[in-house]
């Protein structure tokens, strides 16, 4: 049994259907857990072929989907809506937990440096793409539409939204109270 402290976290983001894993959702964890599942991969990015690409990274998933998260740390919360994930916000919450010393300086810089490369590309839909390139040795080029595919979400986002208010559709908290 570990001495190690652990710690209440919840990383989670909407990508695909439901594909990112809910593993560390409302999760007690210790700093090797916590950086195992950032650096473990997702298992999500698939070649022309059908063949799975290794190397796709929770921690990218979190840096750059086209829909909403959440991070949490303790009472530190990160969420974002449609089109409004960023590196920043998870370079954010890895740091809060290295100054709490969570994560060893090997950790973290390890996380960085994988943030660093998830900028790199910044469109999760280019995941596959980017490491076919990174297995082939030849350079990546950011895509025009890493540029854009934030502001076309929040466009949809923007126009679901009004649709829904047209029809006169209602959301209401569950945990709301008359």
């Amino acid at each position: 049994m570990s001495n190690e402290k652990k710690v209440l976290v919840s990383i989670y983001c909407k990508i695909f259907n439901n594909s990112f894993s809910d593993e560390m959702l409302n999760r007690n964890a210790t700093g090797k857990e916590i950086f195992d599942f950032l650096m473990k991969d997702a298992g999500l990015s698939i070649d022309e072929n059908g063949e799975l690409i290794p190397g796709d990274c929770n921690l990218w998933y979190l840096g750059c989907t086209d829909k909403f998260g959440v991070l949490r740390y303790k009472d530190h919360t990160f969420f974002w809506d449609f089109g409004e994930s960023s590196f920043a916000i998870v370079e954010a919450f890895i740091t809060l937990i290295y100054i709490d010393r969570v994560f060893s300086q090997e950790q973290y810089q390890a996380l960085m440096e994988k943030s660093k490369e998830g900028i790199l590309f910044d469109n999760m839909y280019d995941i596959p793409k980017y490491l076919k390139v990174k297995m082939e040795g030849k350079p990546w080029a950011k895509a025009k539409e890493a540029r854009e595919f934030r502001l076309k979400a929040k466009r949809f986002a923007v126009r679901v939204n009004d649709h829904l208010q047209r029809e006169d559709i209602l959301f209401v908290d569950p945990g709301l109270r008359w």
